[in-house]
């Protein structure tokens, strides 16, 4: 029989939700709401993507996607344009304000990190996250 309150999915959801009630909480003043920090993030890494290539990243439904899109682009962080190549898709741009939130974004987002992990060492904090990235992105079947 399982024991579900010391499972490993316990512990991640714990830590998860631990995660963003720190993370809103110190976004708070940026009024960014609940996850949409993630799009920025992603836009961070390649801006210009594709609203369902967010959605995916994200791991949202298109429906969320465009309306977390759509209140980041009513706050002037994103702006959202048809693609030029692709009449059908959409392309997420960061705006200067956008641009200018990473750094809040990352001091906050590595604050969080920090305070969750402040009990391990270096060595635990590498092994921890080998662990995770092995879970999250296992080898494909065959392999």
């Amino acid at each position: 029989m399982i024991d579900i309150a010391n499972s490993e999915a316990r512990h991640l959801a714990l830590l998860h939700r631990q995660m963003m009630r720190r993370l809103e909480s110190e976004l708070a003043p940026l009024q960014l709401g609940p996850g949409r920090y993630l799009y920025l993030f992603s836009l961070y890494i390649q801006d210009g993507r594709r609203q369902q290539e967010l959605a995916d990243i994200i791991g949202v439904d298109k429906a969320a996607a465009t309306r977390a899109l759509a209140r980041l682009e009513q706050s002037g962080y994103v702006s959202r344009r048809v693609d030029a190549v692709d009449r059908r898709a959409t392309r997420v741009y960061l705006t200067a304000a956008g641009r200018e939130l990473r750094p809040m974004l990352e001091s906050a987002a590595t604050a969080c990190i920090e305070e969750m992990t402040a009990t391990l060492d270096g060595s635990e904090r590498r092994e921890l996250r080998r662990l995770l990235a092995k879970m999250a992105f296992p080898p494909a079947a065959g392999t």
